[in-house]
């Protein structure tokens, strides 16, 4: 399985050079599904990083269906999944869009389709493939998540927190997180990956690699 966990997409040259080492080729008319679902639920500015992300992408040479996964019935939904090389899952609310994944059918196919293309997610993207989207660390993020599931995918194995230092998520903190990590590992004893916008998790079956131009750390 082949997993990229960002903040924010591929953001600099580092990041581009590693994801093209993982495709094995270059991204010239590859197939992107873009899944918009975690950034509808609160629409707005987001929708501002949303089309700067879909067009960094298109630069690069993908051609891209966008997709929001709910109100389509898994008969339509699963083809354009299977059409695609690459899946990218924009960032947002992660409750909304673990709680999608859950309800449009889809995540009983995932697992499969995994297997011959690779998940990037950028912030929420990222975050529901993780145990647990509610936790000690993720809690810093003060979302609403009365009502919505509690538990990730489960593809990875570590818990991921993006945007470090980001003026949008000022408790995004080293300090504050080595507090909430103590928390998260006596309950669950997960390693924690945390990311700036210009760092990632790329994973290549059991082989994990972090990609920086910038901060991050883990614990």
């Amino acid at each position: 399985m082949k997993l990229v966990l960002t903040s924010g997409g591929i953001l600099n040259k580092s990041m581009e050079k590693e994801l093209k080492n993982m495709i094995g080729k270059d991204f010239k008319n590859l197939k992107m599904l873009f899944c918009t679902t975690a950034s509808n639920y609160d629409g707005g500015e987001m929708n501002d990083w949303l089309i700067e992300d879909m067009e960094s992408f298109k630069k690069l040479g993908f051609k891209i269906d966008v997709c929001d996964i709910n109100g389509i019935g898994i008969e339509n939904l699963l083809p354009r999944f299977e059409w695609a090389d690459v899946f990218f899952f924009e960032g947002g609310n992660a409750q909304w869009l673990r709680k999608s994944i859950k309800t449009s059918g889809l995540e009983e196919h995932l697992k499969e389709l995994l297997e011959t293309r690779i998940w990037i997610g950028a912030s929420a993207g990222s975050c529901v493939l993780c145990p647990t989207i509610c936790n000690s660390c993720q809690d810093l993020f003060d979302e609403n998540i009365k009502d919505f599931p509690i538990d990730g995918l489960g593809l990875v194995d570590f818990q991921f927190i993006p945007h470090l230092n980001s003026k949008w998520f000022p408790k995004i903190r080293k300090e504050n997180l080595i507090i909430a990590s103590k928390s998260l590992k006596e309950t669950d004893g997960r390693k924690l990956y945390v990311m700036d916008d210009n760092s990632a998790v790329f994973i290549d079956g059991e082989n994990i690699k972090v990609i920086s131009e910038g901060e991050w750390f883990e614990v």
